[in-house]
């Protein structure tokens, strides 16, 4: 730890010396009699036990329903934007403190915990639900795996849900905005006794016109098209136990997706070469393309002819919670049930080209599409009990288990090349057999017309023992800690199929099955195989706080988080499979309340990870077409988190939060660059040898000295609102602007990973009447219509190579040379504006 103990004095000073910039989530106002007011803590239950925010030595953001309505915060990108350390990929990718996960592909689990009235959840969807269904949100920093679980590297968020009411009362809501978009939505609590209550629930979100022009053929980018329902239950059942159960159902049919996926392609079209030299299949489908791609121009126009969809069905979630009051203790269960099945796809070509053109008298059709499915349920169930009372010793202790299924098939495809139905043979085995088929001159129909098709399955299962406890030695010294021993098992099967079809090539105008025979010994092709292994570990908390009066709070803390290893499934990738990612974390922490009118919070932390997770595109095992390899680096990230609210007078309320975060990975070799394979950036760090495929030079890299992915290093977020009163009611006006610095998308040092920084200004105005029946509010997000990118989308950026081309001679021999880069890049919402009105009864 002595190379590391400089940047922690480092991190302790500007801690010390920065809390005049610090920022925290905005509580509630409480007032006094006359002009005596004060900020309310907010209560939360960040260590699965109900504390005022400021009393609890941890790093957490906590987002209520009516701070939500006066900032504007509809969407996950709000949370993100208001948190330090936090980020998001725009492809249901969260990370917090460098820690989070850069693959879609299943066998894998993500590095940030998300919880739905503490039920585990791998989506992050429930972060998308309007204000109206939610008391508040949580978001716990830094590794939070003795309460919180495994996959709690980077933190944890937990979305509370607005609990029945005693009395008969509801809500209804409804918006209009710009792209055609109305939003209705409505609750109302039904008490039918005085120990039993019920509340249903529903939205219905539409957007008509999509936030992407699309030029072409095809439907917009960006439209969309959402409903909900929920319904809950809570009883009293005798005067010690306490049951609450809800169910919810979401549909999407939109263009946006789970993740609000919005993305383009913002480089030219690949016009001059008919067949890509790395991972091409197919011809390319942008070869001769005489239009010029409008994205470049404006990222929010594009052409196609395909439609684009993302549908959510069958989202069905299940969750409950039992409370069992001992007198000593709390004996409670928490458990919950969730499946949905998740559907995307489009233009694949990212073209509105239909027609063919002739390559050695065949026809080569360039309309491709792109389709995504997957199938996923999984339950879990917790049982934990915890002290009572006000003696010196807290504590909690649980048990845990978890069981996931998880299906996924990815297919590209030219539906107009009827070649592709009928691949002849399978290149390079030993009888001729096509996959799945043995027997010289035997073939496998590939009706879909697919020239990648990706299939694969997964069965996870995870077991847990947990507990903590807080020692209070007196007023102001307190110990806590805990620890935790978590197993997870994942079996997991995968298939792939790849069919080549180049009329240019010794084939002419045959297709042919190229896909990988992971067995060669064994007649036919065996393009398939099955994975299974199991991890375990202990980690486990200690922290000492230090309260020297009511209004300070001082903390240092170590953390052990662990994410279980897995798999990257559907790929056959030559490394498949990664060991279990850990992280030594620590940090100090300040929370200090100042008058009762200003609240300052600051973290200083240090995480030291072993293992970090990687998903990296490479070559598959037959050399064949672009593949992925999953690997382990060692990290670190180091950074600085203030937050703060002040209140000067009461009308006044501001609001900021400032986030400063150090990423690197320290040891990790050797890969090549998709987006330079040749290392000809000067950034690149060409190690550990070359390799050749298809006259390509490809030059490995030591990825030590870049960036952990989706990482900015600098963001700001500030808010001020004002509050007017008059005796027919109260007028608010909220301004916001939010910053994030540049921040880069893979671990390479490669500029064409990385998005620039961009800033962003929202207003809303909110009326509400002096009864507290009617709010009118009026917002415009985006104000000055910025083009802000989150994220590098969810298709790494390629190279490409012009023809004619420049040559690149090494050594003697001469190799292809990149003339450019393929980007398609995600995309911040352009400006909205409208109005929204709430009626409450």
């Amino acid at each position: 730890m002595s190379n590391h103990a400089p940047r922690l004095r480092t991190l302790l000073a500007l801690s010390a010396s920065a809390l005049s910039l610090t920022a925290v989530s905005a509580p509630a106002l409480a007032q006094d009699s006359g002009d005596t007011f004060q900020i309310e803590e907010l209560v939360v239950t960040a260590e699965k036990r109900e504390q005022a925010l400021q009393d609890v030595p941890v790093a957490v953001s906590a987002y209520t329903a009516e701070q939500r309505d006066v900032r504007g915060m509809t969407g996950i990108q709000d949370f993100v934007n208001f948190t330090p350390g936090m980020n998001y990929s725009g492809t249901d990718r969260v990370s917090l403190r460098g820690a989070g996960r850069n693959t879609f592909y299943i066998g894998n689990d993500p590095g940030v915990a998300t919880y739905t009235d503490g039920f585990y959840s791998a989506s992050s969807s429930e972060l998308f639900k309007s204000s109206l269904f939610v008391e508040r949100t949580e978001i716990l920093r830094g590794p939070q795996g003795t309460l919180y679980g495994r996959n709690a590297m980077g933190g944890a968020l937990n979305t509370i849900s607005k609990r029945p009411s005693h009395e008969f009362s509801g809500e209804i809501r409804a918006g209009w905005g710009n792209f055609e978009r109305s939003k209705i939505e409505g609750v109302v609590s039904i008490p039918v006794a005085d120990n039993l209550r019920f509340k249903i629930g529903g939205s219905q979100d539409w957007q008509r016109e999509g936030f992407i022009d699309n030029v072409g053929g095809a439907n917009d980018g960006g439209t969309i098209k959402r409903t909900f329902f929920e319904i809950q239950a809570q009883a009293e059942l005798g005067d010690n136990m306490d049951v609450w159960a809800r169910y919810a159902r979401t549909n999407w049919d939109d263009t946006m997706g789970v993740g609000d996926r919005l993305a383009n392609l913002v480089t030219p079209y690949d016009a001059t070469r008919l067949f890509q030299p790395i991972g091409g299949l197919v011809p390319n489908p942008q070869y001769g393309q005489t239009t010029a791609n409008p994205g470049v121009k404006d990222p929010y126009t594009m052409s196609t002819n395909r439609n684009g969809y993302g549908q959510l069905r069958g989202n069905h979630l299940f969750t409950t919670t039992v409370n069992y009051d001992l007198g000593w203790a709390d004996l409670k269960y928490i458990g919950g049930f969730q499946q949905y099945n998740y559907q995307t796809g489009g233009d694949y070509d990212q073209t509105n080209r239909t027609d063919s053109y002739l390559v050695n008298g065949v026809p080569v059709f360039s309309d491709h599409t792109t389709d995504f499915d997957e199938h996923k349920r999984y339950y879990s169930n917790e049982i934990n009990l915890s002290s009572k009372g006000d003696g010196p010793f807290n504590w909690i202790v649980g048990l845990y288990q978890y069981k996931e299924e998880y299906k996924q098939r990815i297919q590209l495809a030219s539906k107009l090349q009827a070649q592709l139905e009928r691949p002849l043979f399978h290149y390079g085995s030993v009888d001729g057999g096509a996959p799945g088929v043995s027997g010289a001159g035997q073939q496998a129909l590939n009706p879909s017309r697919n020239f990648a098709d990706n299939y694969a399955e997964l069965t996870s299962k995870a077991w847990a023992v947990f507990g903590q406890g807080t020692y209070k030695f007196n007023d102001q010294w307190a110990l806590t800690a805990g620890l935790r021993y978590t197993k997870d098992q994942k079996d997991g099967y995968e298939t792939q199929r790849l069919v080549l079809f180049n009329p240019a090539g010794p084939f002419g105008g045959a297709a042919v099955d190229v896909s990988s025979d992971m067995d060669a010994k064994t007649p036919g092709v065996q393009n398939f195989r099955y994975l299974s292994d199991e991890w375990s570990a202990v980690t486990g908390t200690v922290n000492l706080d230090w309260t020297p009066n009511d209004d300070t709070l001082v903390y240092a803390k170590y953390s052990r988080g662990y994410k279980s290893g897995g798999f990257l499934l559907g790929t056959l990738a030559p490394k498949p499979t990664a060991d279990e990612e850990t992280v030594n974390a620590y940090e100090v922490g300040l929370k200090q309340t100042i008058g009762g009118r200003l609240i300052l919070n600051a973290s200083a932390f240090f995480n030291d990870f072993q293992g970090l997770q990687l998903n990296l595109s490479q070559l598959n095992a037959a050399g064949t077409a672009a593949s992925n390899n999953f690997v382990n680096v060692d990290a670190e990230a180091y950074g600085l988190e203030l937050e703060a609210l002040w209140q000067p007078i009461q009308p006044l309320q501001i609001s900021a939060s400032y986030g400063y975060l150090h990423t690197e990975i320290t040891k990790g070799c050797c890969f090549y660059d998709p987006a330079d394979p040749s290392a000809l950036k000067s950034t690149a760090r060409p190690s550990g040898g070359t390799a050749t495929t298809n006259g390509v030079l490809l030059v490995f890299q030591d990825l030590a000295g870049s960036k952990i992915y989706q990482s900015p290093e600098n963001k700001f977020a500030l808010n001020a609102n004002y509050t007017f009163d008059f005796s027919a009611g109260s007028l608010i006006l909220s301004g916001t602007y939010t910053w994030t610095d540049e921040t880069t998308y893979q671990p390479f040092d490669n500029p064409d990973f990385a998005v620039p920084a961009y800033g962003v200004a929202d207003l809303r105005v909110l009326w509400k009447d002096a009864g507290d029946r009617y709010s009118l509010i009026g917002y415009v997000k985006n104000l000055t219509d910025e083009e802000g990118f989150t994220s590098t989308s969810s298709t790494n950026p390629t190279a490409v190579f012009g023809n004619p081309n420049p040559g690149l001679v090494v050594g003697g021999t001469t190799y292809l040379r990149q003339t450019g880069t393929a980007i398609t890049r995600g995309l911040i919402q352009p400006r909205t504006y409208g109005i929204e009105l709430q009626y409450r009864f």
